[in-house]
């Protein structure tokens, strides 16, 4: 059996990987308030729930890209 070893993503692979979780966190916001507003709380419940799991992922990879860039904070 073979182990990969994770490879460092680029700069651009972070910058992609940051846009893809920031789309897919306004996807769930607007089909969230859907069912909000179709009085579906538990479903809209859990798309809550999953759009907290994505802003923490959004973060974590900020992160990731703050600390690969040390010139860029504040």
């Amino acid at each position: 059996m073979t182990t990969a070893r994770a490879q460092p993503l680029a700069a651009s692979e972070l910058t992609k990987a940051r846009y893809f979780l920031f789309e897919a966190h306004m996807l769930v916001t607007d089909v969230r308030s859907l069912f909000f507003n179709g009085d579906d709380f538990a479903t809209a419940a859990r798309l809550k729930d999953i759009q907290g799991r994505l802003a923490d992922e959004i973060q974590a990879v900020e992160r990731i890209i703050a600390a690969s860039n040390p010139g860029l904070r504040h």
